[in-house]
């Protein structure tokens, strides 16, 4: 026998029913309980179907206008983006990437294919392509995302079960990962000397002197920067974690003479708005090709890269696997810690000014005073000099 009723975070109302054992919930789309109840009442004759052993999926659909039946992968994907909407500026373009990636990979329409035709094989085809052009880690967040999608697909009752392949059935989990490492000094002062511009001497300055993410440095907003009390405030983006930490001397000066160059600004305005708008378009990619090919690449730390997408055997595919290089911008960060410690600073003050808030240590050593993690960033060698 069907049921109506109410979910806690909802005010539509949702009918319930079973099909040869198995539970259905759907949602009736709307609040009028007189409607919901017109709907219900449909799936009486489901309940006769079903104690006379004919129900069969088909009719289920037919009856209830069920969309699965018939959705297009493109329509399922637009209708979950539209409930996504609400996530950060980061996230959603994410998930609209992959999607549409996935979509132009199997020449989506926006009505073929329908979403109950998409098989196993095809997503790890695609999981797979992408795994030869980027990293395992690239390849298992498009596989996650995808996850998300088509779990959401089955949450709603458009599918019943979510052709994404694991990564091990992909074995994207046992293969190995790059290890990032921490720069050395000769290696840091090299990179500086080579940076082709005052942003990207900005980006290694703030890399090394705060520890903080591509994201937040790129994003720096004015407000961020307090020069009278020579301090740097930030919500971390990825954490939401709330830093605040000393400005190096070397640091301020260079923002500094960056305010005097760019006049009037509003404190809420980006420090680099440009360089923003790309990130919250486009995210860290492009900006860890240019570190790689404009910085890297001259400071004599990595070799030019020959990109897997230029070679291919006469079927057209890839041929050869982009190597992932052991260094990259994110290299700053584990910079930063490491000397912070050599330098004498205790694990709760390295831990606090890098702003790791996923190790439960941290969680214990919430407050550290402020010329304690002053003196920290003091002691930290000179890159400039």
């Amino acid at each position: 026998m069907a049921w109506l009723y109410q979910r806690p975070d909802s005010k539509k109302w949702w009918i319930g029913y079973r099909v040869n054992g198995r539970q259905v919930l759907r949602s009736t789309k709307t609040s009028d309980r007189a409607d919901a109840e017109r709907e219900l009442a449909k799936l009486d004759a489901i309940t006769q179907a079903n104690k006379a052993g004919s129900l069969t999926e088909e009719f289920v659909a037919l009856l209830t206008r069920k969309e699965s039946s018939g959705q297009s992968l493109r329509s399922a994907v637009k209708q979950w983006l539209n409930e996504c909407k609400d996530l950060s500026v980061r996230t959603l373009p994410g998930y609209r990437g992959v999607t549409d990636e996935f979509c132009d990979y199997v020449n989506a329409t926006d009505t073929a294919p329908l979403l109950r035709d998409i098989r196993q094989e095809t997503l790890g085809a695609f999981i797979r392509e992408k795994r030869a052009d980027t990293s395992t880690g690239t390849a298992n967040l498009n596989r996650r995302i995808l996850h998300n999608f088509f779990s959401y697909c089955v949450d709603n009752q458009m599918l019943p079960h979510s052709p994404v392949p694991s990564s091990r059935a992909l074995k994207l989990d046992r293969e190995s990962k790059s290890k990032r490492r921490a720069f050395t000094m000769a290696e840091l002062k090299t990179i500086y000397e080579k940076c082709p511009s005052d942003f990207w001497r900005y980006m290694v300055l703030g890399g090394f002197y705060t520890g903080q993410r591509m994201g937040d440095l790129i994003c720096l907003p004015w407000a961020a920067v307090d020069f009278e009390r020579g301090q740097l405030r930030l919500k971390q983006r990825k954490t939401g974690k709330a830093v605040t930490m000393p400005l190096s001397d070397a640091l301020a000066a260079l923002i500094l003479e960056l305010k005097r160059k760019a006049g009037a600004v509003k404190t809420s305005d980006a420090i680099w708005p440009e360089q923003c708008c790309r990130y919250e378009q486009y995210g860290a990619s492009p900006f860890s090709g240019e570190f790689y090919d404009e910085v890297l690449l001259p400071a004599g730390l990595v070799t030019a890269r020959a990109w897997p997408s230029d070679q291919r055997d006469g079927d057209g595919k890839r041929t050869s696997r982009r190597e992932v290089s052991p260094v990259s911008f994110h290299c700053l960060r584990h910079t930063f810690v490491s000397l912070l410690k050599i330098t004498g600073a205790s694990q709760s003050t390295a831990k606090e000014l890098a702003g790791h808030s996923s190790d439960a240590i941290s969680d214990l050593y919430t407050h550290v005073d402020e010329a304690t993690l002053t003196k920290a960033i003091k002691q930290l060698p000179q890159v400039t000099k």
